[in-house]
């Protein structure tokens, strides 16, 4: 007698019903997608509406109806002759529309809509928006002259991501030189690479709703200034203070013109005995410059490293043009704080150049965004006042890192500015 082999029989069964299931799908039938419609009966539509007006926009408060299979309540509006709507949940009172790149009135179409894709009658809402963003922010756009270009600075309070485009006139034609995305609350942006000539730029602000602010038309004279030349920089011998270097990863590989190289970055040793030999470095220049500004890179090769790790969060920069005994000597270029038995240096015969605490577009939160880690891949970039005098040799204190300690790692430094000698 045959034994039969149940499960083999299930198994074939379902491989035919799921191969007939294909065939009717493949010989034209529709696949359905969603829930099927349970009735035909159309939702109450929103009650209770109260607008609450913003910049740009404007918070809906409503009451649902008590439907058992609301699903959503929408509202439909125009902007720039394209329709935008907005859905809440039947969990939420509210909503928000957004996007209007004028002050006026508006209208707003609300209207429930059940799970089976029932749609009431729809209320008609006026909303009358405040100053929108791109107006704000332009408002507050300021355009400087700046070593070999322009800076700008605007606030942002609402933290709307817009974008400052720039142009510049060229004969009678106005060329697009640069577009800056932020939705930081303080917007700072530079335009480099301009011999100190006189130059005529404009610029505009954009929302992603193409809504465009007013241009703002400025005449400049950027202030002259040239990249130091990096193979003139050298190690000099370690002051006290100084920290030694961790295996390959030399100070030299500060100046070396790689950046976002794996294993090509200073940085400090950890392991150092005594606490005064992690908090500086010193290096010599080769030339004696006026400083406009420097770029700090920190080790990015991999994004583990970006705003964490050892990379610098707060430091300070020193300057001096020769190294003297003194510095030399502990007695007198440190002391010892025997509360906490850290030894500091007291920096005699160096002048302060800047208090540098490491930019972050987003803030000091945990989270890095995309403009964070755009910003900082293209340099930490820092201006030095225009009253510091000429230096040649540059002592960093490390103050803190972006994990809490003072070691110090530095990805490549690029000095600019008006070379004495």
């Amino acid at each position: 007698m045959r034994k039969i082999n149940h499960k083999s029989i299930v198994e074939a069964s379902l491989v035919f019903a799921l191969f007939g299931m294909l065939c009717l799908t493949g010989c034209g039938q529709e696949e359905k997608l969603g829930l099927d419609p349970t009735d035909s009966a159309a939702p109450a539509p929103p009650t209770g509406i109260s607008v609450e007006n913003i910049g740009g926009g404007a918070i809906i408060s409503f009451s649902a109806p008590k439907d058992d299979d609301l699903l959503c309540v929408v509202a439909s509006y125009m902007i720039n002759g394209q329709e935008r709507t907005t859905k809440s949940s039947p969990y939420v009172n509210k909503l928000k529309v957004e996007g209007f790149g004028s002050e006026g009135e508006f209208q707003v179409a609300l209207k429930s809509v059940d799970k089976s894709k029932n749609e009431s009658e729809p209320v008609s809402v006026t909303v009358s928006p405040l100053t929108p963003p791109v107006k704000l922010v332009f408002q507050s756009l300021k355009v400087v002259d700046s070593f070999g270009g322009v800076k700008l600075s605007w606030e942002n309070t609402m933290e709307s991501n817009i974008i400052v485009e720039a142009f510049r006139k060229d004969v009678d034609e106005w060329v697009s030189v640069e577009n800056f995305y932020s939705n930081a609350q303080v917007g700072l942006a530079t335009i480099r690479g301009y011999d100190p000539e006189p130059v005529t730029f404009r610029f505009r602000i954009r929302d992603r709703w193409d809504n465009y602010s007013d241009f703002l038309e400025t005449n400049n004279l950027p202030l002259e200034e040239t990249q130091l030349e990096k193979s003139r920089f050298r190690m000099v011998t370690a002051l006290p203070g100084d920290s030694p270097s961790h295996g390959t990863l030399v100070i030299s590989n500060i100046w070396d013109n790689k950046v976002h190289v794996s294993n090509s970055c200073y940085h400090g040793n950890g392991g150092a005995s005594s606490p005064e030999m992690d908090r500086t470095i010193t290096f010599d220049m080769g030339q004696t410059a006026r400083i406009s500004r420097f770029k700090m890179w920190q080790r990015t090769e991999s994004d583990a490293f970006i705003y964490s790790h050892n990379n610098l969060k707060h430091y300070v920069i020193y300057g001096c043009n020769e190294l003297t005994p003194d510095m030399y000597d502990t007695n007198i270029s440190g002391k010892l704080d025997p509360d906490k038995n850290i030894w500091y240096p007291t920096f005699n015969g160096w002048t302060k150049v800047l208090d540098v605490w490491c930019r972050k577009p987003s803030g000091d939160s945990g989270v890095v965004t995309n403009e964070d880690k755009e910003y900082i891949l293209g340099g930490d970039e820092h201006e030095v006042p225009i009253e510091i005098p000429p230096f040649r040799y540059v002592r960093i204190l490390f103050l803190e890192n972006w994990s809490g300690g003072t070691i110090a790692q530095i990805g490549e430094m690029t000095f600019w500015g008006q070379i004495i000698n």
